[in-house]
């Protein structure tokens, strides 16, 4: 029940902050004129006090009689506190009672639960008022209502408490994706991947050394395949030399 009393007392803290939570709903049409009028009336109102002035009430006149009365009260702290506390309940129960009055002059009490929850939400609270109703039936049931009722309903008209929590215009992908990534922790380099990146770093320099080398190394190739080549041809002229030399000499003789 405190909870509750903290809720209202939290939301409904004056009549200009009343107006501004309940008008979106009376604009869309949840929110009957009647019952905006009447929640505006009421809920900023006196009663919200009442639990302390019961408080302060009771314990001034416990404290007044253990005062007076002094030499037949064995406990006069006990007293007060007792009456204080006592007090701040009945206070309490006065002031759910006026709660009660304000829910049966309403015009459509299942509209203004919705018109709460609505209210929570505007408020940047997660968590529902009333868990244990079944919301958006309850929101169907009323539009429909409304709409057989021939009044007029806004658009706008909805249950924020369905609504997905705000994301300031960024979806949770979006924010991933735009938050830079944390650079990983580097191990150190072991021997051999050092001796590894060194001969990738070298791999394309070459020395004036190297290039002699490597010019010399084709040559001698490039001239070892054409003696390769030639040798064959040579071997073949000179047996067809040695014929016509042997022809000659059988010819003379």
């Amino acid at each position: 029940m405190s909870l509750a009393k903290s809720w209202f007392d939290h939301a409904f803290r004056d009549r200009a902050a009343t107006e501004q939570l309940l008008r979106p709903d009376l604009e869309s049409g949840l929110l009957s004129q009647h019952d905006y009028q009447l929640a505006v009336d009421f809920l900023p109102g006196y009663h919200r006090y009442l639990p302390y002035i019961h408080t302060a009430l009771w314990g001034a006149l416990a404290g007044l009689a253990t005062f007076r009365y002094r030499s037949r009260v064995r406990f006069p702290t006990t007293v007060v506190t007792v009456s204080a506390v006592s007090g701040y309940g009945i206070g309490l129960w006065h002031y759910f009672r006026f709660h009660r009055q304000f829910a049966r002059e309403l015009e459509d009490r299942q509209a203004f639960l919705l018109v709460l929850e609505n209210v929570n939400k505007r408020l940047g609270n997660q968590s529902t008022l009333f868990p244990q109703l079944d919301e958006r039936k309850m929101f169907e049931t009323i539009m429909k209502r409304k709409q057989e009722n021939g009044e007029v309903l806004s658009d706008g008209a909805e249950l924020l408490a369905d609504a997905d929590p705000p994301t300031d215009g960024v979806a949770p992908s979006d924010a991933i994706r735009a938050s830079p990534a944390k650079d990983a922790p580097t191990r150190p380099k072991s021997t051999w991947e050092a001796i590894r990146e060194a001969n990738a770093q070298n791999a394309g320099k070459h020395s004036s050394w190297d290039e002699l080398r490597q010019r010399h190394e084709r040559r001698r190739v490039s001239d070892s395949g054409r003696e390769s080549i030639e040798d064959p041809r040579a071997q073949a002229q000179k047996e067809f030399d040695a014929i016509l030399e042997a022809e000659r000499k059988a010819a003379r003789g």
